[in-house]
C-alpha cells in the first residue's frame, strides 16, 4: 500500500467484512488529502451506521456504495438504505453515493429509481467489452453519473491466458489452464495463435494490455481491479504509460484471448463470475469496438487495494 501511495495511487476501495477498515485508516491517515476512501456495504448493520463509523475513522468517506444484487427489485430496504447514504450526503460525512451491480437491468432501474446517484460500479473488460450496456452508457453519460469498471481482469482470471506471466502470479480464483499438455491438444490451434500473439507484445503481459484496454475507453471515470503485492502495482501503473493507446500487436494478443475464451464457454471463470459469460452470448458490437458513447473524461485506477493516478485529468469521484 505504502509503495502504490508513493506511485501517486489516489482511490483505495475498502470491504468492511474483510476487516479492511481500521488498517487502511491508520495507513491512509498521514497524506489522507491525497487519498479518495471508498468503502462497499456489505455488512447487516444499518447503512447509516455504517456511514458514521467510516467517518469517524477516516474524517469523512469520499465515496460509498452498498450492492444491488441481480435479479433483484429495487425495493422499499434499498429505498430506506440510500435514503440514510442521502441523509449522510447532505451532513457532509459521504462526499459522493452510489451502487454496485453486474447486470444491466438493475443500473437502468437504478438511474432511475435512486435520487442523487452519483456513480455505479459495473464490470467491464476486453473479454466483456462486447456486453449489451447500449440502454445504460447513454443514460448514465446524459445524467452525469460516475462510470467505474470493476473486473477488468476477470478477478484474475485473465491471468490463465498469459504465458508470459510471473511464475508465482496466480488468479484469484484459478481455473484454467490453457498452457498445460492436456490442453494443448484439447485447443492447439488456439493455443498457437495466443502464444504467437502474445509474442508479438513489446514488452508486457496480457494483463497489462487488458488493463490498458480499459483505460483506453471514453467512458470510464476510473478502473478498480485488485492487486497482492508491488509488482502487480508496478505492473498496473506501467499499464497506463499510454492508456490513450492500443497498439496492434496489444489488440491482437487480446483478440486472440477473447477467441480462445469463447472457445471454453464459462468454465475459465470462477462460479460466481459466470454470468459474465452468459451476458457475452447476447451481445452484438465486435471485441474492442464495444457498441458505447464517449465520455470526456477518465481516471483509470486500480483497487480495490488501490487505484492509479494516469495523467488524463485530476481524479474525480463522480462524473458530474
Amino acid at each position: 500500500m505504502a509503495h502504490a501511495l508513493d506511485l501517486g495511487v489516489n482511490l483505495v476501495d475498502a470491504y468492511q467484512t474483510e476487516g479492511q477498515w481500521e488498517p487502511l485508516a491508520q495507513m491512509v491517515r498521514p497524506r489522507r488529502d491525497k487519498v479518495l476512501v471508498s468503502l462497499y456495504h456489505n455488512a447487516p448493520e444499518f447503512v447509516a451506521r455504517n456511514t458514521e463509523r467510516g467517518a469517524r475513522l477516516f474524517g469523512h468517506v469520499d465515496l460509498y456504495r452498498f450492492p444491488v444484487r441481480d435479479g433483484t427489485a429495487i425495493d422499499g430496504k434499498t429505498l430506506e438504505d440510500w435514503d440514510a447514504l442521502r441523509k449522510a450526503k447532505e451532513a457532509g460525512t459521504v462526499r459522493v453515493i452510489g451502487i454496485s451491480t453486474h447486470m444491466e437491468t438493475e443500473m437502468v432501474k437504478a438511474l432511475s429509481q435512486l435520487e442523487g446517484l452519483d456513480y455505479i460500479f459495473f464490470p467491464y473488460n476486453f473479454i466483456h467489452a462486447r456486453a449489451d450496456y447500449s440502454e445504460f452508457l447513454p443514460a448514465a453519460i446524459a445524467k452525469g453519473v460516475g462510470l467505474i469498471a470493476m473486473k477488468p481482469l476477470a478477478m484474475g482470471s485473465i491471468v490463465s491466458f498469459d504465458a508470459r506471466a510471473r511464475p508465482d502470479v496466480k488468479p484469484e480464483n484459478q481455473r484454467t489452464s490453457l498452457f498445460t499438455s492436456q490442453n494443448r491438444t484439447i485447443l492447439p490451434a488456439a493455443v498457437a495463435e495466443l502464444t504467437g500473439s502474445l509474442s508479438r507484445l513489446p514488452d508486457e503481459t496480457l494483463c497489462q494490455a487488458a488493463m490498458r484496454f480499459v483505460f483506453s475507453k471514453d467512458f470510464p471515470t476510473s478502473a478498480v481491479t485488485r492487486m497482492w503485492d508491488d509488482q502487480w502495482v508496478d505492473d498496473n501503473y506501467k499499464a497506463i504509460g499510454r492508456y490513450s493507446e492500443l497498439r496492434h500487436e496489444e489488440r491482437a494478443a487480446l483478440d486472440a484471448a477473447a477467441r480462445v475464451a469463447k472457445l471454453l464457454g464459462p468454465r475459465w471463470l470462477p462460479p460466481d463470475y459466470q454470468w459474465l459469460e452468459r451476458r457475452r452470448s447476447r451481445c452484438r458490437s465486435p471485441s474492442g469496438s464495444s457498441s458505447t458513447s464517449g465520455r470526456s473524461s477518465t481516471t483509470p485506477s486500480t483497487g480495490p487495494s488501490s487505484a492509479t493516478r494516469t495523467p488524463r485529468s485530476p481524479a474525480r469521484a463522480s462524473g458530474g
